[in-house]
């Protein structure tokens, strides 16, 4: 009979091992790798992150804020700029913030953040406060609810950033305390042109619109819509793939298929009554 793992565990010391020393060195040294000098910077202005703004004071009562897992990944939407991963990634490592690689351009010194850095690291300290929010926050993130709620907000507003409740997008250019340490860093503040409207987007998309540089990326995903409410799904794969929208059923009397969003007209057939 085998033994389960509670068994097991109570019967052997096991060692719970921290990962991530040995994947941010693994990232830095990998110099035949063009994300190489980018994770480097990053890891260490996530430290800086961690340390003065986080979880700056050593408590007795529990661990300090984990270090992120940074990793580089298409994340196949030209609107988004990074993603914390709240479960485990595909490598079985905890705490991951992806940065989108449709937001870097090739220059001649490596690969570069295409809003510049002051907006790439509003960005980095966007997705830490995701982290400290699921480890530390007292209303952390649960299916169904915002990722941007009222802690969330408040948080960032607390160290500069001014995300959109609910949205998440940052409004205006960060102030308070990230703005002092991007001075210390020597990292330049974007001049903005003034407007009396608030943008209903992130500032530095906002600001490459206006100059008119902003790339439009193309999603890779389709859009199908139900033709009786207009409900809408995105999905990778190819070809028709007959999905019932069964509340849309039930109200019509007949069967109710998804259809794809191509500006096309569509015939909608309904089942064999027969």
């Amino acid at each position: 009979m085998k033994e389960s793992f509670s068994n097991i565990e109570s019967k052997y010391l096991i060692e719970h091992i921290n990962p991530q020393p040995e994947v941010r060195k693994n990232a830095e040294k990998a110099y035949d790798w063009e994300y190489a000098d980018e994770a480097a910077f990053l890891y260490r202005i996530a430290n800086l992150f961690k340390d003065r703004f986080l979880d700056p004071i050593l408590l007795t009562d529990r661990n300090r804020l984990p270090d992120p897992v940074i990793s580089f990944r298409n994340l196949r939407n030209m609107n988004t700029l990074a993603a914390y991963t709240l479960q485990r990634n595909p490598q079985g490592l905890l705490y991951e913030i992806s940065m989108n690689t449709q937001q870097y351009n090739d220059a001649e010194s490596g690969k570069q953040w295409i809003f510049g850095r002051w907006a790439q690291l509003e960005t980095l300290l966007h997705e830490q406060i995701h982290l400290w929010q699921q480890n530390f926050g007292t209303d952390p993130y649960r299916q169904g609810r915002s990722q941007h709620n009222k802690e969330f907000v408040e948080k960032c507003e607390s160290l500069g950033l001014h995300p959109k409740p609910g949205k998440g997008y940052h409004t205006r250019l960060a102030d308070g305390t990230f703005a002092l340490l991007m001075s210390e860093l020597g990292i330049e503040q974007p001049e903005l042109p003034k407007t009396d409207k608030e943008p209903n987007m992130d500032w530095y998309k906002w600001f490459l619109d206006t100059q008119g540089k902003r790339r439009k990326g193309k999603s890779s995903l389709k859009k199908w819509t139900c033709p009786v409410c207009g409900l809408n799904a995105r999905m990778g794969i190819k070809g028709n793939p007959l999905i019932r929208h069964e509340p849309c059923e039930i109200k019509t009397g007949h069967a109710v298929f998804f259809v794809q969003m191509d500006e096309l007209k569509h015939t909608i057939y309904k089942e064999d009554s027969n």
